[in-house]
């Protein structure tokens, strides 16, 4: 549950314009608890099997108190027993040493099913290490151009490795390129992303290899975990010039 709330609290909106975006979906459905938050710039989706699952279940819990969930479950390797009340307005979590209980959001949370692409055009795989550092290069130079990083990322020939291309425009500090080696299956893409929500989402993967899922330079990226099909994250793209 740690790595769940870990890999999607950070997605949640921080302002309370659409309150129930503040908050992460849980949904609960046979054995199985998802978890989802989005801001309206990005989603996170976390799968993650149950106990004793109850019947099937819907709530908002807020991404504050998951936060503070998150801190006091690192201190705990014994599973943990969620709790709602009879009317659904509140959660409890019994740690067995401590409990933390919360108000849930009330209102209708996105169906983000939906959002998720069913589809792609490019998949590019690379070393979440090596483009983690390459982004939070780029995110330097991108801070004078609103935050833009853009994306190449193009098939090898003749049994070569392909490439992703990394870059990012400042206008006092000039161009900043980054060049990785990737597995690229399909035609070659562009998209352009925010710098932020890249290195925000790379830095909470439990992998050592991350897809890249991309359709068109105007469509919804997904980033997964390689081998690991419990999570999956939807960015919007940023609009450039190519």
């Amino acid at each position: 549950l740690r790595r769940a709330i870990n890999q999607g609290v950070f997605a949640a909106a921080t302002d309370n314009s659409r309150p129930v975006l503040t908050g992460v979906h849980f949904g609960i459905k046979g054995s199985q608890l998802r978890l989802a938050a989005a801001d309206g710039f990005r989603l996170a989706v976390h799968t993650m099997d149950l106990e004793d699952a109850p019947a099937e279940r819907e709530a908002i819990v807020p991404a504050r108190a998951l936060g503070e969930l998150a801190r006091m479950l690192a201190e705990v390797d014994e599973p943990l027993e969620m709790r709602f009340n009879a009317v659904g307005t509140q959660v409890l979590f019994d740690l067995g040493h401590a409990t933390l209980s919360a108000t849930l959001l009330q209102g209708t949370f996105p169906n983000y099913d939906q959002l998720i692409p069913s589809s792609h055009a490019t998949r590019t795989e690379i070393a979440v290490a090596e483009f983690m550092r390459e982004t939070r290069i780029a995110s330097i130079f991108a801070r004078d151009g609103s935050g833009i990083v853009r994306l190449v990322a193009t098939p090898g020939e003749e049994g070569a490795p392909g490439r992703l291309l990394i870059t990012a425009r400042a206008e006092e500090l000039g161009n900043n390129e980054g060049e990785l080696d990737a597995l690229v299956d399909g035609e070659e893409a562009k998209i352009a992303f925010n710098s932020r929500y890249l290195t925000e989402v790379l830095q909470v993967l439990d992998a050592d290899r991350v897809a890249v899922e991309t359709s068109s330079p105007s469509s919804p990226g997904v980033l997964r975990p390689v081998g690991d099909d419990r999570y999956t994250h939807v960015v919007m793209p940023m609009f450039v010039q190519w």
